[in-house]
């Protein structure tokens, strides 16, 4: 469908494609739009100094269907002060003084209204990152808002409103400092679990007095999270009642030494039928948790080669993105990481085992001078394989001075061009990112992005890249409506075969859009369609459409 025309700064994208670098396919462009619809969430992380390290991490966003009228309606956390984090710590809850998320119902044609209000999502806390799931299994989505203080569960009440019962649901009521968060099932009881990741004890923060100094290469800056105790990770297995219990012990996930962990997601990365745990940890090696089938996990991050870099560093990884990038038949693991390294891409070979091949792939040099956070898989110009888009921003304000970096850094755009990554430099987008998250906001068939400054106004990406490719998004549900994430899709269209999985949470503190979406170039039928659901059962369909939403439902046996 076609959809109104935005008054917006245009970003062209430029690159080549195609089987050689002569050939000059289609750009990749977006418009930012976010003011003309009506997108006026302000972000405010603090002071512009950044001399606490809450200050310069940012916030996340997520893309969810909350009214289940089948167009994606935007969350966005503002992030909030040292002030009311201190008021938090000392016991002195209030709502903030300013509007800390923002909730943006689609109206359908380009525009968003703000529905915070009578949606009923007001908090206290400096709130970090956002998630979507049915955790209730009623049919529609409710809301996870991860805190430096209590973590939020906002229950949707199907008539456009949401009950805050993190307590009553049996979260854990501690203040902390949570981040990342995914929901599957990994038990496999038809009811979403959830993992949060903590970052750094919030009792870092002093209650009265100035901050502490750190040097880096010369030049002052906040400290940590090095050397600064870590926040324990948590995971919650779902009763089935609206309520969770605490496993974290008995489920073979906790922590000896805490690590400081930002993005994780549920997913079954040796296709065994029982969904696994990736998480990217800041300053520390990952974690790949995979699933035993009796309740517990086993950590093969050094096993599996996610651990650490191709050099057996350590990095400090930020973001997550989880997707096959070379259609291959089986899912690929890149995270971002901090200035002055690159950004880490995991191949899968045979199942559960990785190599990092990110020069090798194109993406070692370019991402060295970027500090990277949310990023994500998508097939931006529906080609037929995945793209990636990286939110980039460094956290020092005076990081130019350091050589080689900058504060404000570009949004990248990395075009595959058969297994191989090209940086597009026309993207003249500036700024200093946080979360991000994709989806296909106007039902185009075409994934735009919305990305989180640390400060300002966030950005609407409008994907108007040329519509002559077809493509096919498909929404795969439970037998109770709920989203089937675990599901695994796979298509062959005109002799291309592709590979997908439904799965929540990756990204850095932000929810991409769930539904599983296939660029498929000038193909126009799909010759078939093979759903496997997570109990290792098949559907099969055959010679369908393109250029359209399809919904599937588990079938009833």
């Amino acid at each position: 469908m076609r959809r109104a025309v935005l008054r917006c700064v245009s970003l062209t994208l430029l690159c080549y494609l195609g089987t050689s670098l002569g050939e000059l396919d289609d750009s990749i462009r977006f418009e930012e739009g976010a003011a003309a619809a009506n997108i006026r969430a302000l972000v405010k992380s603090g002071g512009s100094e950044k001399r606490w390290i809450p200050e310069a991490n940012g916030t996340g966003t997520a893309l969810f269907d909350y009214n289940n009228d089948g167009w994606l309606d935007i969350l966005i956390i503002g992030g909030s002060s040292i002030e009311t984090l201190r008021g938090t710590l000392a016991g002195k809850l209030k709502a903030s003084p300013a509007q800390n998320v923002f909730l943006y119902k689609n109206l359908r044609n380009g525009r968003f209204e703000d529905v915070t209000a009578s949606a009923k999502l007001v908090h206290p806390y400096w709130a970090t990152g956002a998630n979507a799931a049915d955790y209730d299994n009623d049919g529609d989505l409710d809301i996870l808002i991860t805190t430096i203080g209590r973590d939020l569960l906002f229950r949707n009440h199907g008539d456009g409103t949401f009950g805050e019962v993190a307590e009553k649901a049996g979260l854990d009521r501690k203040i902390s400092w949570h981040t990342g968060s995914t929901f599957g099932d990994y038990d496999s009881d038809g009811d979403l679990d959830l993992y949060i990741s903590g970052y750094v004890s919030p009792r870092v923060i002093s209650l009265t007095g100035p901050p502490p100094v750190c040097n880096y290469r010369g030049l002052s800056v906040f400290c940590g999270p090095k050397d600064l105790p870590g926040e324990p990770d948590v995971l919650y297995r779902n009763e089935g009642d609206g309520t969770f219990r605490n496993v974290t012990k008995q489920a073979g996930v906790s922590e000896s030494l805490p690590r400081y962990g930002f993005g994780a997601v549920f997913y079954d990365f040796d296709r065994d039928n029982k969904l696994d745990l990736f998480v990217a940890n800041d300053s520390g090696p990952n974690y790949l948790y995979m699933n035993q089938g009796d309740g517990t996990f086993r950590e093969s991050g050094i096993d599996s080669g996610v651990a650490f870099g191709s050099d057996g560093r350590t990095q400090a990884n930020m973001g997550v993105a989880v997707g096959d990038y070379d259609n291959d038949g089986d899912a690929d693991i890149l995270t971002t990481t901090f200035s002055e390294d690159y950004f880490p891409l995991f191949e899968q070979g045979i199942p559960g085992m990785f190599e990092e091949i990110s020069f090798r792939a194109g993406l070692g040099q370019v991402t060295v001078p970027w500090l990277g956070w949310s990023c994500g898989f998508a097939d931006l110009d529906n080609d037929g394989d995945q793209d990636i888009w990286l939110a980039n921003g460094h956290v020092y304000p005076d990081a130019a001075s350091l050589g080689g970096t900058k504060y404000l850094q570009p949004l990248g755009v990395m075009v595959n061009d058969d297994a191989k990554f090209r940086y597009v430099p026309g993207a003249a987008v500036l700024g200093s990112f946080r979360g991000g998250a994709s989806g296909d906001l106007n039902n185009d068939g075409s994934i735009d992005l919305v990305v989180v400054p640390v400060d300002g106004a966030p950005l609407l990406l409008w994907n108007r890249t040329n519509a002559s490719h077809s493509w096919i998004t498909l929404d795969v549900e439970s037998q109770n409506g709920r989203e089937a994430l675990g599901v695994e899709v796979r298509i062959e269209a005109c002799g291309k075969k592709q590979y997908a999985v439904m799965f929540n949470g990756a990204g850095y503190l932000s929810r991409s859009d769930s539904r599983i979406h296939f660029g498929l170039g000038s193909c126009r039928v799909i010759s078939e369609l093979m759903i496997r659901w997570p109990d290792g059962k098949v559907t099969q369909l055959t010679n369908l459409p393109t250029g359209r939403q399809i919904t599937a439902r588990r079938p009833r046996v």
